[in-house]
């Protein structure tokens, strides 16, 4: 009697043991399920698109990297005697050729930076090229004001005329005095009321205006002097660049271009 007891009481754990390992059992299962679900494989589908995330991060960052370098141009300046002369000479960029073809290139503009002696050469908003200049030998004294100041004028211009006679190579002849320019001129006495009607008249028709005011002309974008290009600040008042960078812009400019030079 005392055997079948103990018998019967060593049974009545046998379901409580069961169900412990039922659950046990399912606890695993459901552990080996959610790691081989965090570990599978990503479908052609996400691989795809993590593929095309990583792209356009990359490509976000070299963009980053193209602008700030440039947007960054920085040069060094010092002052050397040149033939005789003190001159300031300034760090030079290397010469390459247009991110475009000129048959590519549909819009070019120019814009010259005179605090950074650079040459930037755009289609659209697009940069496509950028080259060091040469400036007038007072441009840190501002724009141009009148004939014989040597300083760069400052304003949107155009190219007026291409000169590939002149004495500094080839030439980009700009459409200085604008009309900003005369009627400066005009309020502060430098040329008569004829003189500005004439310039506007010339300006409107598209055509060379009066470069024989006491205003000054005759300020254009052009190649060398013998070793003084665009790493020297030289000119009276004209924009100077390498003989091989005016080779360039001589392929990509023509009348009507727009130059536009900051201070």
């Amino acid at each position: 009697m005392r055997k079948t007891k103990r018998t019967f009481s060593k049974l009545k754990f046998i379901p409580l043991i069961s169900c412990c390992i039922v659950a046990v059992a399912t606890v695993a299962m459901m552990s080996h399920a959610a790691f081989r679900t965090s570990v599978l494989p990503l479908s052609d589908t996400q691989n795809s698109s993590k593929t095309a995330e990583v792209a356009s991060a990359q490509d976000s960052l070299e963009k980053t990297k193209s602008q700030k370098e440039t947007t960054e141009v920085k040069t060094q300046t010092k002052t050397v005697e040149i033939d005789g002369i003190q001159r300031v000479v300034h760090d030079e960029l290397p010469i390459r050729q247009p991110s475009l073809s000129p048959e590519e290139a549909t819009d070019v503009s120019i814009v010259v930076e005179k605090s950074k002696h650079l040459l930037t050469l755009y289609n659209g908003d697009a940069v496509i090229a950028q080259y060091s200049v040469g400036l007038a030998s007072h441009y840190t004294e501002g724009a141009k004001q009148q004939e014989g100041d040597k300083r760069n004028p400052e304003g949107e211009y155009e190219v007026c005329v291409l000169n590939d006679q002149s004495k500094f190579y080839l030439a980009l002849g700009l459409n200085y005095p604008n009309a900003n320019d005369a009627k400066r001129g005009l309020e502060s006495g430098l040329i008569t009321q004829a003189e500005y009607d004439d310039i506007l008249s010339a300006l409107a028709a598209d055509q060379v205006p009066n470069w024989y005011t006491k205003l000054g002309g005759q300020i254009m974008i052009h190649g060398q002097k013998g070793n003084l290009g665009g790493q020297t600040d030289w000119t009276t008042g004209c924009v100077a660049v390498n003989n091989q960078v005016m080779d360039i812009l001589w392929k990509y400019c023509k009348v009507g271009t727009k130059v536009t030079i900051l201070a």
